[in-house]
Formats: structure tokens, C-alpha cells, sequence
């Protein structure tokens, strides 16, 4: 009925699942987030640090955001769309221009 092939799906994806669960326990117990901590095994679909609460600043919308709302309106994507594509930052930041 199964072939080799099904196999080696189903335990990659077990792999990845196990692999996610270990980096997710790993950020939870670096953030004393001990919800987490008792019972692992929810970390497959959500992430340590997801509160799930749409006003915070981690988590939330900011636009939607009162917290951030003043701050500012355009969020990152948008911000890297309008910048000038001639002012090439420095990468190493040390304070000098970049040599061409």
C-alpha cells in the first residue's frame, strides 16, 4: 500500500515539524514564555514570540496600530519601494562612504 516514496514524505515532514517545534522552544525559553514551555507541541502552526493580540506593537497592523499610528504611516515594504535608488547606504556601518 505505501511505497518508499510516502515514507520518506512523511518522515521529512515530521523532520520539519520536530525541527520547528526545537527553534520555537528554543525563543520561548530565552523570553520565559513558560505557556509554551509545558506544552511544546503548539509551536507547530504558531510561533513563540505571536501573541495573537492585534494591538501589539510585535504582532499588530501598523496602520491599524494607535501605538505606532503617529509614528509612521508607511509601513517597511513601502518604505524600501520609495526610497532613492541612487543613495546606496553603507553596509558596514561605519560612518565612511563606500568606495566604488
Amino acid at each position: 500500500m505505501s511505497s518508499e516514496q510516502y515514507k520518506v514524505k512523511n518522515s521529512t515532514r515530521r523532520h520539519r515539524d520536530e525541527s520547528a517545534v526545537k527553534r520555537q522552544v528554543k525563543i520561548a525559553k530565552a523570553y520565559n514564555h513558560t505557556k509554551y514551555l509545558d506544552e511544546p507541541h503548539r509551536l507547530v502552526k504558531h510561533h513563540a514570540m505571536d501573541c495573537g493580540t492585534p494591538g501589539c506593537i510585535l504582532c499588530g497592523n501598523p496602520r491599524h496600530n494607535k501605538q505606532l499610528k503617529t509614528k509612521d504611516k508607511l509601513t517597511m515594504q513601502e518604505r524600501k519601494l520609495f526610497q532613492d535608488p541612487d543613495h546606496r547606504p553603507d553596509k558596514h556601518g561605519n560612518g565612511l562612504e563606500p568606495e566604488e
